[in-house]
């Protein structure tokens, strides 16, 4: 113990007598420790530990999906669900829900609560009590008798002041009361930090035998015991013996069983793996440069370590003063990443607007905690193993009779080898400098193309706003179409606005869609199972010009086309091409036979949807007084001036019309433009900061060789200019001999990055993950900045005094 607190004492000695090389080893340390760091405590809170329940590893989804790919995770139809329940083994528990929001009317001011209708079972699958009063019985998921609730303790807190005597009160939704019989704790939010409300799922006998309206989501406790692949396999035998029973509703579909946690966390997997992938490179690329400097300090201190050894040091006990050497840089290093990733972490929490990370699991818990400081510990103490044990076994190879020789070279027994392991860690920097510029570019130019895509629609200038009328309210048709209508008259007579138009789903929101297969009148019917499918809207006229999305043929909507007047639909611009590509008006779709066809009278320009897919979905549009629905969005577009500015008006024509209506999620369309392309400005702006560190590292480790290069050769040098080299000369045979090392890595660098950029395929948009111009230009920018990490030793050598330089030696 003694012996090595002597180590340290001496270790931090000579590190505090050399200022220079240890900042610049510090700063390495803590890019590499601090990088992994801020993104560890990401995938910590977002992958390893999204949820909290006591149950999460006997947690899992059940889903459908269509046997041709045709959709990937599908909805469950209420006859399925119950298919299920009776002829599996492998669940404890196999509970449904099915989100929604609910219009809370107690009190002076209506609010929009999002909430989720469940099966009374799902707590107890959960493992999650309430924290005051109980969660739901069984007999309370039976039709007539689902009136209860269960209140988020922040909906509680919030809108009904902590009353410690809410439990057992009544509740207005949506018209109806509500008895609640509990409050659940404040981390409790699933399926989605909205959530705030839950009330059971009871399904009268008619709807219990539906097999073809699919909303449900279905989550299940496994056994003691069971594995998710034993319950996989049960559930795709119950779906294939429904193909077989009922091909009507069931054909073309399957079932399947993930993991709650895989099934939560798909939509982060990829970006968090993939910045995993790009930290761990520099973490390599930081210890690799710190390894070339401590090579270059090694050549110096060969006398110091030799007459060590002479007056009877081991090598074991030499190596391990310098690991002790490399551990203080690593501890110190990574204290100041921990530093850097509080400030990394906080970036990222505040880089994406909450109405987004509301629905990304684990996102409250994105911190720097206990698992994360252990994490730190052990990559600082990983990354000193890293850079510290080559150039210790490397510096401790002395030969002790030259090294203690009068008149030796500082360094002349690092000899060859110690040359070319600086030169390899060098092309080895310059080649995962590459890889890294390589995947930055690749993002930045997708980034791009979506800033520039065209989008179907004009964003700017529009107010959005949703509202649902409440079932009990307006239970007619003809309430509904009469409401909207008059809302959409009263905003297009404001002042400053140039129209107006409702939607059941706003563009690019994460609001939802609906779907539909649909098949084409006087065609032969598509097979069974691969009908194709398109995202439908129901608009009202004017929607198209509000919006901003042009109509390419045909005409768009009237008053006249309600319900007494044929069906009518228009249809985008890629289900047109698809279909119809001698012109698509005039034509009739059947998507539901009982109605009967549907005359398309225009084609719509294709608009983005919230995932910038570049491949348009299919998709058609409804009148709104043919199918009015009870849930809308309203577009309000003005004629010029800031679209904010209108929200207070358009409020308040909507409290004339119904003054317990709430209103929620007003924000411009813009806003919602901007909420979409969040996550890929902030994987941007990480990656960009990661391969400038890169980038950086890779020219101070080349700056180093070479510098330490002109200093050996420095006798040399002075021969060359006596006998007549001229500056040019010395400052080409020096930048050459960087630059082949440069060339080197540049060549392994574009082998590595043809081979990594192939994992972002799924998250670029419009450019190829083997893009010519990016690897051209991040190729051209780091051979760049090697040029110049050699220039200026390159430059220095040319002031070589001959004289000097051999009186010297």
């Amino acid at each position: 113990m003694m012996s090595l607190w002597q180590d340290l004492r001496f270790a931090a000695r000579v590190l505090r007598k050399n200022p220079g090389f240890t900042a610049v080893a510090v700063l390495a340390v803590a890019l590499g420790v601090g990088a992994n760091t801020t993104i560890f405590s990401a995938v910590n809170a977002l992958l390893l530990k999204p949820f909290s329940y006591p149950n999460t590893d006997r947690l899992v989804m059940v889903w459908e999906k269509g046997l041709d790919g045709s959709f990937q995770r599908g909805s469950v139809s209420p006859a399925n669900y119950a298919e299920w329940r009776q002829q599996t083994n492998s669940f404890d528990q196999l509970a449904a829900y099915h989100p929604q929001f609910f219009n809370l009317t107690e009190g002076d001011q209506p609010e929009r609560i999002a909430g989720v209708k469940v099966t009374p079972n799902l707590f107890a699958a959960l493992g999650v009590d309430a924290e005051r009063g109980r969660t739901f019985a069984a007999e309370e998921g039976e039709a007539g008798r689902e009136q209860v609730a269960l209140v988020k303790h922040s909906l509680w807190q919030r809108r009904f002041g902590s009353d410690p005597d809410f439990v057992g009160k009544t509740v207005r939704l949506d018209g109806k009361t509500y008895t609640v019989v509990g409050i659940m704790p404040k981390d409790f939010d699933f399926p989605w930090g909205t959530s705030e409300l839950w009330v059971p799922l009871a399904f009268t006998a008619e709807e219990g035998r539906n097999r073809f309206s699919h909303y449900l989501q279905v989550a299940g406790l496994l056994k003691p015991g069971a594995s998710a692949e034993q319950a996989h396999a049960e559930v795709g035998a119950v779906a294939e013996r429904l193909r077989r029973q009922h091909p009507d509703s069931h054909a073309g579909r399957t079932a399947f069983v993930e993991t709650l946690t895989a099934s939560f966390t798909r939509g982060s997997r990829m970006h968090l793996t993939i910045l995993l992938f790009m930290v761990a490179f520099v973490l390599l690329l930081a210890c690799a440069n710190v390894a070339n400097l401590l090579l270059v300090r090694a050549s110096s201190r060969q006398r110091e370590l030799a007459v060590r050894a002479a007056l009877g040091a081991s090598r074991a006990r030499l190596v391990r003063q310098l690991l002790t050497e490399s551990l203080l840089l690593a501890l110190a290093g990574g204290a100041l990443g921990l530093f850097l990733s509080v400030w990394g972490v906080d970036f990222i929490s505040q880089g994406i607007p909450p109405t987004f990370t509301q629905y990304i699991p684990g996102w409250k818990n994105l911190r720097v905690d206990s698992t994360v400081l252990l994490f730190t510990l052990a990559a600082s103490v990983l990354a000193a193993v890293i850079f510290g044990i080559f150039p210790a076994l490397q510096a401790t190879r002395t030969n002790l009779n030259e090294s203690l020789k009068e008149g030796g070279k500082s360094g002349a027994s690092g000899g060859l080898r110690g040359n070319r392991a600086r030169s390899l860690l060098v092309v080895f920097e310059v080649a995962i400098s590459l890889v890294l510029l390589a995947c930055a570019g690749l993002t930045i130019r997708s980034f791009v193309g979506m800033l520039t895509a065209d989008l179907g629609l004009r964003p700017d200038g529009v107010l959005t706003m949703e509202m649902a009328l409440p079932r009990a309210a307006y239970p007619e048709k003809s309430q509904r179409v009469a409401f909207y209508e008059q809302l959409v008259a009263r905003a297009k007579a404001l002042p400053g606005v140039s129209e107006a138009a409702v939607v059941n789903f706003l563009p690019m929101s994460r609001s939802g869609t609906s779907s539909s297969y649909f098949e084409i009148e006087g065609r032969p019917a598509f097979e069974k199972g691969r009908e194709p499918y398109a995202e439908w809207r129901v608009v009202t006229p004017g929607y198209f010009e509000a919006a901003g999305t042009p109509l390419l043929e045909g005409r768009g909507f009237t008053e006249r086309d309600d319900e007494q007047a044929v069906l009518v639909c228009i249809v985008t611009e890629s289900l047109a091409r698809r279909y119809f590509p001698g012109g698509a008006t005039g034509q009739r779709l059947i998507v539901n036979k009982d109605e009967g066809p549907w005359e398309i009278v225009g084609v719509a320009a294709d608009t983005k949807d919230e995932d910038f897919d570049v491949e348009p979905e299919l998709g058609f549009f409804r009148p709104m007084r043919q199918d009015p629905w009870w849930a809308m969005g309203l577009l309000v577009r003005t004629a010029g001036g800031d679209a904010t500015a209108l929200a207070p008006a358009v409020r308040g024509e909507l409290r004339a019309l119904d003054p317990e209506l709430p209103v929620y999620n007003v924000r411009t369309l813009r806003d919602i433009v901007d909420e979409t392309l969040s996550t890929h400005r902030l994987m941007v702006i990480m990656l960009g900061f990661f391969a400038l560190g890169a980038l950086i590292l890779a020219a101070v480790g080349l700056y180093a060789v070479v510098s330490y290069t002109v200093a050996q050769r420095t006798h040399e040098i002075g021969i060359r200019m006596a006998l007549g080299a001229q500056g040019g000369d010395v400052l080409r045979l020096v930048l050459w001999q960087g630059f082949v090392l440069a060339l080197a890595g540049l060549g392994a660098g574009l082998v590595l990055a043809l081979l990594a950029t192939r994992v972002m395929t799924s998250i670029l948009q419009g450019v190829s993950a083997t893009d010519p111009l990016v690897f051209g230009g991040v190729s051209f920018v780091l051979g760049l900045a090697a040029l110049l990490a050699c220039y200026v030793p390159a430059r220095r050598a040319t002031r070589v005094d001959p004289m000097v330089a051999l009186r010297h030696e």
